[in-house]
Order: C-alpha cells, then sequence, then structure tokens
C-alpha cells in the first residue's frame, strides 16, 4: 500500500511474457496495448531478480553504466514508464533477453531524434514480437514503432475517466497525433 517493498515505484505494471507472446497487467489480464508514450528521460537500467513472490532492484548509478552484480540470481534488466489514455503511467521491467533487446532497440531509435523534441516523449507502437533464439533457449524480442512525439503528461495524470465520445475534431498536426 505505501510502495516501501518490492522495489516498485508503486505505479501500476505491466507485464510482457515472451512464452505466451502476451502483454498482461498486474492482474495478469491479457491487454492489447495502444498507443503510448515512452518516458525515454526515466529509463533505469540495473540488476533485476525476478522470482515468485520477490522483485529485487539494484538500479545502476548511471544508465547503462553497470554496478557490482547483487547476487548470482541477478541479470541485467529495466525499468521503464509508459503512458496512455487507457492505462495512465504504468510501469514495465524485465530482465529477460528478449525484451532488453526489445527496449534498447526502441531506446536507441528514440535518442536518435530526442535532441530535436526537447521536452516531449515518443509516440510509440507495440507492433508485435519476434521470435528468436537466445543460447539454449527461446525469446521474442519486443517491436515498436516510434509515430511521432508530444508533450509530458503530469506525473500524477491517471487513465481518462470513460466519458460519451465527443464529436470528431480536424486531424491533430504532424507528430501531436497522441
Amino acid at each position: 500500500m505505501l510502495g516501501l517493498t518490492g522495489g516498485g515505484s508503486g505505479l501500476p505494471y505491466i507485464r510482457f511474457s515472451p512464452s505466451m507472446n502476451m502483454w498482461s497487467d498486474k492482474t495478469g489480464q491479457e491487454i492489447q496495448l495502444k498507443k503510448m508514450l515512452f518516458d525515454i528521460d526515466n529509463v533505469q537500467t540495473g540488476w533485476l531478480l525476478l522470482e515468485a513472490g520477490v522483485r529485487d532492484w539494484q538500479p545502476d548509478q548511471e544508465l547503462g553504466r553497470q554496478g557490482p552484480k547483487p547476487s548470482d540470481a541477478h541479470k541485467r534488466g529495466f525499468v521503464v514508464r509508459f503512458f496512455s489514455r487507457e492505462m495512465g503511467w504504468v510501469e514495465w521491467s524485465s530482465n529477460g533477453a528478449g525484451p532488453n533487446m526489445g527496449l534498447e532497440a526502441l531506446y536507441t531509435a528514440a535518442a536518435k531524434d530526442r535532441n530535436a523534441n526537447a521536452g516531449k516523449l515518443p509516440i510509440i507502437e507495440y507492433v508485435g514480437a519476434e521470435a528468436m533464439k537466445v543460447g539454449k533457449g527461446n525469446t521474442r524480442k519486443p517491436k515498436w514503432n516510434i509515430t511521432g512525439w508530444a508533450p509530458r503528461p503530469s506525473d500524477d495524470a491517471g487513465a481518462a475517466p470513460v466519458v460519451a465520445p465527443e464529436p470528431v475534431a480536424a486531424a491533430p498536426a504532424k507528430g501531436e497525433e497522441f
């Protein structure tokens, strides 16, 4: 309730299951991702231990600069935030090979246009996952398209309330379609 244990931010979270090729919310309910904002300014890398009933997050002091490995069970991982109109702010964390590769590709693509879009966040859409073999196991790498850039919502912005649809307005300006 107070967000003091478990190393999380207290935000609602989403998960990607490579074995099931599925996104889910904290209740385990499958969700379909729509356009979201990627909080590129607050990406964290570090060491993450995920086991039944255990989540131990040890963030790097500097993005991408590995600190000491806390235990043999910890793996390299990340914590990122996404914002959507349907969900509000949510957190996604993982230490899986496929998700790590997917986030790395998303971050690299978004970083290219970051300076030209100061004060904005990339609008992304999930376009599926690429099945791949890593070592002796199988995984899936989430794939994303960047469709534009939009202003950052406030940190306390929640999901939009359900209301009757408004009449369709003119299309938003290029890069502002979120």
